[in-house]
C-alpha cells in the first residue's frame, strides 16, 4: 500500500511539473544592443513582414501571407503592402496597406519615382492560386494607389530589383517549361506598359535540358552593367553583364561546394587599408549571405562569406562569418542569417558595413573594413515580446534590413513584431 502510494505520488509530480511546463508562459527576453539604438517603432498592424525598402520620407514593406485588421479601413484585409510615413522616424505613421490577393505572399516590394513626369510607381509579387506574378501600382498619391499592371502569370514569382536608371526590373520568377526560378527582365521604364525583353537561366534550367541539381534563383541585384544572382537552392553565384538587357552575358559563375544555398549577393568597394597616395580603388568584394530554415538550430550553421572580385571573371573566397550561437538555438525559431541590406535610399549600400537580420538574434553589424576578417561591432536584438509565437515561444525573427537617407536602419518582423527604427551609433 505504502509502496502504490509513493508510486502514485510520483506519477502526480511528474505530472504537475509537466503540465507547469505546458502552462507556463515561455522566457521573456528583454530588448538587447551594442553600439545600436532604437529610435522609432510602428506594429504594421501585427502583419508577418519581410521586405523593407526605404525611399526619401517613406517605408515600403511587404507581407507573407495572413489576414489583419486594418484600422484604416475598418477592414480585415489579407497582408498585402505597407506604406509608413517615416519623415519623423520616432513617430513613424501607416499611411496606407494594399491588401494583398486571397491567400497571396506580397513578400518583395519594389520603388522607383519620376520614371514618367511626376509620378511615383511600386512593383510587388503576388503568390496566389488566382494568380502568381507581379503587379505595378501607382503611388504618387501614397494614401491612395491604385493598380496600373500586371506582370505574369509565372508559375513562381517571388523577389524582384527595379533599376531606377534604366527601368529595367529584374525579376526572379519562373516561366513555364523552365525549370525553379530564373532571371526575367522586363523594360519598366513606362510602368503603366511592361514590355518582356528577355529569360536568362542556367543551363539546366532551361526548356528542354536534362533534370539537374534543382537549382533556383532568389534575387538578382544590379549595380551599374552588372548583375549578382543568389540562388537559394544550388549554392551558385552568378555575375552577369547586362549592358545589352535583351541579351545578358555571363561573366562568372562560382559555386560554394560547402553552401546549402546562396540568399544574398551584393558588392562592396573596400578602400585599401592603409590608404594608397595616388586615389587608388581599392578592391571589389562581394559579400554573401546564407539563409537559415529551421527552428532550434536543427539544420548546418548558415554563415555569411566575402570573397574578392576585383578580378571579376574569378572570384577567390577571403572569408566566412558567423556568430556565436550564446543561447540562441533555445530561444526558439531560427538562429542564422538571412538578408543584409543592399540599399541606402534607394542606392546600392556601399561603405564598409553589413547590416544583417538575423532572425532570433535581431540586427547584427558586420564591418569588412578587412575583408579577410570581418568583424562585428554592433547588434540590436528586440524583445522577446515583440514577436507572435513561434516554434519555441514568442521570439523576433528579425526578417530584412534597409536603410535611409539619414543612415537610420529599419527591420521587419517575420513573426509580426513589426518595423525597428535603429541608428547605429558609430562607436567600433
Amino acid at each position: 500500500m505504502n509502496s502504490f502510494a509513493g508510486r502514485r505520488g510520483a506519477l502526480l509530480a511528474a505530472a504537475a511539473v509537466l503540465l507547469g511546463g505546458l502552462l507556463l508562459p515561455s522566457r521573456v527576453y528583454s530588448a538587447d544592443a551594442l553600439n545600436v539604438e532604437l529610435v522609432g517603432h510602428s506594429d504594421l498592424q501585427g502583419r508577418a513582414s519581410l521586405q523593407v525598402v526605404l525611399k526619401g520620407e517613406y517605408a515600403y514593406i511587404g507581407h507573407h501571407r495572413g489576414e489583419a485588421f486594418n484600422p484604416l479601413t475598418g477592414k480585415r484585409e489579407d497582408n498585402g503592402t505597407t506604406i509608413v510615413d517615416v519623415a519623423s522616424p520616432r513617430t513613424p505613421r501607416i499611411l496606407t496597406h494594399i491588401p494583398g490577393r486571397r491567400g497571396a505572399e506580397s513578400r518583395a516590394v519594389q520603388v522607383a519615382e519620376g520614371l514618367l513626369p511626376g509620378r511615383d510607381f511600386l512593383l510587388r509579387n503576388q503568390e496566389a492560386r488566382e494568380f502568381t506574378g507581379f503587379e505595378v501600382w501607382e503611388i504618387t498619391d501614397r494614401t491612395w494607389p491604385r493598380l496600373t499592371a500586371t506582370i505574369g502569370p509565372f508559375t513562381a514569382a517571388h523577389k524582384s530589383w527595379w533599376d531606377r536608371a534604366t527601368g529595367t526590373a529584374y525579376l526572379s520568377a519562373s516561366q513555364p517549361g523552365w525549370s525553379g526560378q530564373h532571371l526575367v527582365i522586363y523594360d519598366l521604364s513606362d510602368p503603366t506598359r511592361p514590355r518582356f525583353l528577355a529569360n536568362w537561366g542556367l543551363p539546366e534550367q532551361r526548356p528542354g535540358a536534362p533534370t539537374g541539381r534543382g537549382v533556383s534563383l532568389h534575387h538578382p541585384v544590379v549595380s551599374g552593367n552588372r548583375a549578382y544572382l543568389s540562388y537559394l537552392f544550388g549554392g551558385d553565384v552568378v555575375v552577369l553583364d547586362i549592358t545589352d538587357r535583351a541579351a545578358p552575358r555571363m561573366v562568372s559563375h562560382l559555386r560554394i561546394p560547402s553552401s546549402p544555398g546562396i540568399h544574398t549577393t551584393v558588392p562592396f568597394t573596400i578602400p585599401p587599408a592603409p590608404p594608397i597616395a595616388g586615389g587608388a580603388q581599392g578592391r571589389t568584394v562581394l559579400a554573401l549571405s546564407e539563409e537559415a530554415f529551421a527552428s532550434d538550430c536543427r539544420e548546418s550553421r548558415r554563415q555569411l562569406y566575402v570573397l574578392d572580385a576585383t578580378q571579376e571573371t574569378a572570384p577567390v573566397l577571403l572569408a566566412d562569418f558567423l556568430i556565436p550561437d550564446g543561447d540562441f538555438c533555445t530561444r526558439g525559431g531560427r538562429f542564422g542569417p538571412h538578408q543584409f541590406a543592399e540599399t541606402r535610399d534607394g542606392g546600392l549600400i556601399g561603405g564598409t558595413l553589413l547590416y544583417v537580420a538575423y532572425f532570433n538574434a535581431g540586427l547584427r553589424v558586420v564591418d569588412l573594413a578587412d575583408p579577410h576578417r570581418p568583424r562585428e561591432v554592433g547588434y540590436y536584438i528586440p524583445s522577446s515580446s515583440a514577436g507572435k509565437p513561434a516554434p519555441g515561444g514568442a521570439v523576433p525573427q528579425t526578417n530584412d534590413v534597409d536603410l535611409d537617407y539619414r543612415g537610420l536602419i529599419y527591420t521587419t518582423d517575420r513573426s509580426g513584431g513589426g518595423l525597428h527604427i535603429l541608428r547605429h551609433t558609430g562607436r567600433r
